[in-house]
């Protein structure tokens, strides 16, 4: 992921580097990505965040809440998301 305020090229955003972004008063931009098509272009348009969440329960499930999705069923997406940016930073 990369972080729109540098123009150095990938930089890896931590959650101090969110807190620091919130308290300047900085623009966060994050979108979710389900597929790793998606999420290349994300990264390639240097958004601040890609965020990979529980709401595929609704996209991909057609669940009613999030409840339902299991930390084993998380970790798949995360990794077919991730498979590019392993060992990126």
């Amino acid at each position: 992921m990369k972080n729109s305020s540098t123009t150095s090229g990938p930089k890896k955003i931590t959650t101090k580097v969110i807190a620091t972004m919130k308290k300047n008063g900085s623009r966060i931009v994050c979108l979710t990505a389900y597929d790793y098509i998606t999420a290349r272009l994300l990264d390639q348009s240097g958004i601040d965040l890609i965020l990979v969440g529980d709401s595929l329960a609704n996209v991909f499930q057609g669940q009613e809440t999030t409840l339902p999705v299991t930390l084993d069923e998380m970790i798949i997406m995360l990794k077919r998301l991730s498979a590019e940016w392993i060992g990126q930073w």
